[in-house]
């Protein structure tokens, strides 16, 4: 079966791995030179820097995306953090679990049974699904600063967002407690790309690149690229976004209804800063998600388990932060005031390499966490990536429960445990 994937991204080559693997004709056409999208290595000044992700997967080794690159027997090694977390509070950073002193008793009854409910898929529904999901957490357990400082941070880390639905945040709490925290990826954002890349080509998939789609022809099925090729198709596997293959297609095949909910969905946005800091590594394999800081939310240093990340002598860090406002610079110089914060001798230990801002046409998600995102209207036409991340899938975990959901409307498995 004639499969076109548009894009190479995560999650346009996981899927092209599985379909290739499962005897489709499959062909990727990725516009720029190189594959990965924004799960790739950037070399920067004798450092791998990433094109977006932070050489990290939000459930390690136990969570959906490695699952699938097991099933696919991917040479990967992905390594859990230990410990999951750290919190950087009142000026000093700690273990996850000293936070629990911030909470008085009565907050921490609650904050248990608040836990235990949502590991007994006991979830928030209706309108109370809808609402703020920080709010909804100051209902359950109480007004206290220090556990909405930690939401806040957390939402910033993982959706870059600084709420959500209650509905979205219980999931994300209830795929923490189901499947751990995060682990780093051995090697860096690239070894999982480049990985899926010789999967899908060994399979007999073709890659290109430089390969820019510029109309989906739905009636005659084929994709038409820039330099005037064309691809016809059987199934469509589009990887550039909901708005960008309505785009493709053309608004005037679509229903007045269906596009205002397409218009309606917004992106999630922020700013990544890639600190070079000289010496050993600091933190070692874990996050650590900064409360009390004007705009940071949190930051790892993937150099702990890959040094070959970075230069002899030299660790990498980096440190995100979901943007609170369109003024860029002001953001930027916020961030910056913040890194300082947390490392006051910044300037005598290191610096910072480069900025990353993530938004318009390159956001950090093309559709926030939190939205609900329907199946694509168009027969044979499928939709992978930032922009398809069922509840509760945090960044490439929620694309690859999204790849999940793809195949098996394709007939190729069964993966309904792990949704959410």
């Amino acid at each position: 079966m004639r499969t076109v994937i548009i894009g190479s991204g995560i999650g346009g080559l996981l899927t092209a791995s599985f379909l290739a693997k499962n005897n489709y004709d499959v062909t990727v056409l990725e516009k720029s030179p190189r594959i990965g999208g924004r799960f790739a290595n950037l070399p920067y000044r004798g450092f791998q820097l990433s094109t977006g992700a932070f050489h990290m997967l939000p459930h390690g080794e136990d969570g959906p995306l490695a699952y699938l690159l097991k099933l696919l027997g991917a040479n990967v090694r992905i390594v859990n953090s230990n410990p999951k977390g750290m919190i950087f509070y009142g000026g000093r950073t700690f273990h996850y679990r000293e936070g629990w002193k911030y909470l008085g008793w009565r907050e921490r009854v609650r904050a248990m049974k608040l836990l235990a409910d949502i590991k007994r898929n006991k979830l928030p529904t209706g309108e109370e699904a809808e609402m703020s999901g920080r709010e909804w957490i100051r209902e359950k357990i109480g007004d206290n600063e220090f556990v909405d400082l930690f939401i806040k941070s957390f939402l910033g880390w993982a959706d870059s967002v600084l709420d959500v639905p209650a509905g979205e945040l219980a999931r994300e709490i209830k795929a923490a407690l189901k499947w751990g925290g995060p682990g780093l990826v051995k090697g860096g954002c690239s070894a999982i790309t480049d990985e899926l890349a010789r999967i899908a080509e060994r399979s007999g998939g073709k890659i290109l690149t430089r390969k820019k789609a510029i109309e989906i022809d739905v009636d005659s099925k084929k994709v038409i690229t820039a330099d005037g090729e064309e691809f016809p198709f059987d199934v469509l596997i589009s990887n550039v976004g909901i708005k960008e293959t309505v785009e493709l297609i053309g608004r005037e095949n679509f229903n007045r209804e269906y596009l205002k909910k397409v218009d309606s969905l917004r992106p999630s946005e922020g700013i990544k800063y890639n600190v070079a800091l000289k010496g050993k590594p600091r933190i070692g394999n874990t996050v650590v998600f900064t409360l009390d800081t004007g705009r940071i939310n949190g930051y790892n240093e993937p150099s702990s388990v890959s040094p070959e990340l970075a230069p002899e002598g030299y660790t990498l860090l980096m440190l995100h932060h979901a943007l609170q406002s369109r003024n860029v610079k002001a953001e930027r110089r916020k961030g910056i005031e913040d890194i300082y914060k947390i490392f006051p001798n910044l300037d005598g230990e290191g610096e910072i390499l480069l900025i990353q801002t993530y938004l318009d046409g390159n956001p950090v998600n093309r559709v926030a966490s939190g939205q609900a995102v329907e199946d694509f209207p168009v027969q044979d036409v499928y939709i992978v990536g930032d922009a398809y991340k069922p509840p509760g899938g945090i960044e490439v975990e929620g694309i690859a429960l999204g790849v999940m959901k793809t195949l098996e409307k394709l007939g190729l498995g069964n993966f309904n445990e792990w949704y959410l």
